[in-house]
């Protein structure tokens, strides 16, 4: 019979409880009492991992040590860790606490026990895992819950003060834990998940910014003020989310996975296509898809090949950021066109493998301004002018443009629907009664020494009298004003 029961609290975690109750009834450690009631594992060896899963039916041994029930309140965690966890990754090796919660309290909080909680919400400091003075780990087989092994003095709190974004990230994982309302710093693209799915999003990413730096992700063997450093990049990643995710997939363009330049590129995108294709269920990791997707969709350049990456579904064939060559077949122009543009501050280079590219969509919008508007030719032809009418014209602002010849620029772009709202004003100035006997036609005023400037100006301003022809061959051509009466100097 134990000669002391101490209660069992609700947050506790349980192997810290079992340490307290070996530690009250005077033994050595946990591994001693455990096999006082029956569990005869060699060397007096404890199942940590399994009773902080929940794997190890815990029931029967507290049963037979006269010990309460693990509280129920903890038993849709471990629910979650009976589904499919997409990380191995889950609960640290060693224990971790929190000095200053551990001498108010006299006990463990669970969530301690789990990889992203490297913080003490209530105090703000990096969880302590590591004796300062002899540099081991604290052990499950402490004799005394608040002290090393070895140690007379209990565990005192370190210097290191928790940064927000590990502050951030412990009361997301607290909130989930305890089924609360979710703070509105935490991150949108977590927003929904439950425990195990955040959890998985996270260590994806972990492990993928670690990659990047030639390197591996293994949470189980840092020390909590590294694992911390790595989960604040981690949290930077997802507040900035999807535009981070873009900035570390665009970094694997400079440092692919192997020296093969564009195949080792190839291969690193189908590996992590692969692992995002096989673990989809997790709606964690189906978010990171989604956006893995639309980053080769739009973002990847086009001078990779689809043939090349099979392994890679594309919705279409077409992607958004292109080489120089498809930009000019866009535009219907000479390669020199693309450069002057780029030094209008019109369309942005994007550098790939030390060779630039240009976003599609900018070229297509700069395609479609010019198709829907006119150039010299078109505009003489739809207003009904010579040449030299519409360089009159051009030249002194009557007509709109949106772009005049210069330096940058061989040609004029006229505004189509500038045009056709003067037309249009034209019209509406025009006499609605007969013309009066003796009026001129527009080749008529001209020949009087008047030139076609003067005449619109006129028109527009309401000085000038003149009829709208009744039938005409284009809505917008200049010829379909007649019967001029010019009665004073224009």
């Amino acid at each position: 019979m134990l000669l002391a029961r101490p209660t069992l609290q609700p947050d506790e975690c349980l192997v810290s409880y079992l340490i307290r109750v070996s530690e009250q009834n005077g033994f050595k450690h946990i591994g001693h009492l455990l096999h006082y009631a029956g569990l005869n594992w060699k060397n007096n060896r404890a199942p940590i991992h399994q009773i902080l899963s929940g794997e190890y039916d815990t029931a029967r041994l507290l049963s037979t040590l006269g010990l309460p029930e693990y509280p129920s309140k903890i038993a849709p965690l471990y629910q979650s860790f009976q589904q499919v966890i997409d990380t191995s990754h889950v609960l640290v090796k060693y224990p971790r606490v929190c000095p200053e919660c551990l001498e108010e309290l006299g006990y463990c909080k669970y969530h301690w026990a789990l990889l992203p909680a490297v913080a003490c919400s209530k105090h703000k400091r990096i969880l302590v895992d590591v004796n300062p003075a002899t540099g081991k780990n604290l052990g499950w087989y402490r004799q005394y819950l608040n002290r090393f092994d070895g140690e007379d003095n209990p565990i005192k709190a370190t210097g290191a003060h928790a940064r927000s974004s590990s502050m951030q990230q412990c009361l997301h994982i607290e909130a989930l834990l305890a089924g609360k309302q979710l703070g509105c710093s935490s991150p949108v693209v977590l927003m929904g998940l439950e425990f195990r799915e955040v959890l998985s999003l996270i260590h994806f990413i972990a492990h993928y910014q670690a990659r990047l730096l030639a390197g591996s992700f293994n949470p189980v063997a840092l020390r909590s003020y590294e694992l911390a450093h790595v989960y604040e990049n981690v949290w930077q990643t997802l507040q900035d989310w999807p535009d981070s995710f873009y900035s570390l997939l665009s970094q694997y363009v400079d440092r692919p996975m192997s020296s093969k330049g564009q195949a080792g590129l190839n291969k690193h995108f189908r590996d992590l296509y692969e692992r995002l294709h096989r673990q989809q269920e997790n709606r964690g990791i189906a978010r990171i898809k989604s956006e893995f997707d639309r980053y080769i969709e739009e973002y990847w350049p086009g001078v990779l090949e689809p043939e090349r990456i099979t392994r890679i579904q594309l919705a279409s064939t077409t992607r958004n950021v292109i080489s120089k060559k498809e930009a000019a077949r866009i535009l219907g122009s000479r390669l020199e066109r693309i450069d002057k543009l780029v030094q209008q501050g019109r369309i942005t280079p994007v550098v790939f493998k030390g060779k630039a590219h240009y976003l599609r969509d900018q070229l297509e919008a700069i395609a479609s301004e010019i198709l829907s508007n006119w150039t010299m030719v078109e505009a003489c032809k739809a207003l009904e002018v010579t040449r030299y009418q519409l360089k009159q014209l051009l030249d002194a602002g009557v007509i709109p443009t949106l772009q005049k010849p210069n330096s940058l620029n061989r040609d004029w772009i006229v505004d189509k629907l500038g045009c056709l709202e003067l037309i249009s004003v034209l019209r509406s100035n025009a006499r609605k009664s007969e013309p009066p006997s003796g009026a001129l036609s527009m080749a008529g005023a001209q020949r009087q020494g008047y030139s076609i400037v003067q005449l619109v100006l006129s028109m527009r301003s309401g000085e000038l009298q003149y009829s709208v022809a009744a039938v005409v061959n284009g809505a917008s051509s200049l010829k379909q004003f007649t019967s001029f009466c010019i009665t004073k100097r224009l």
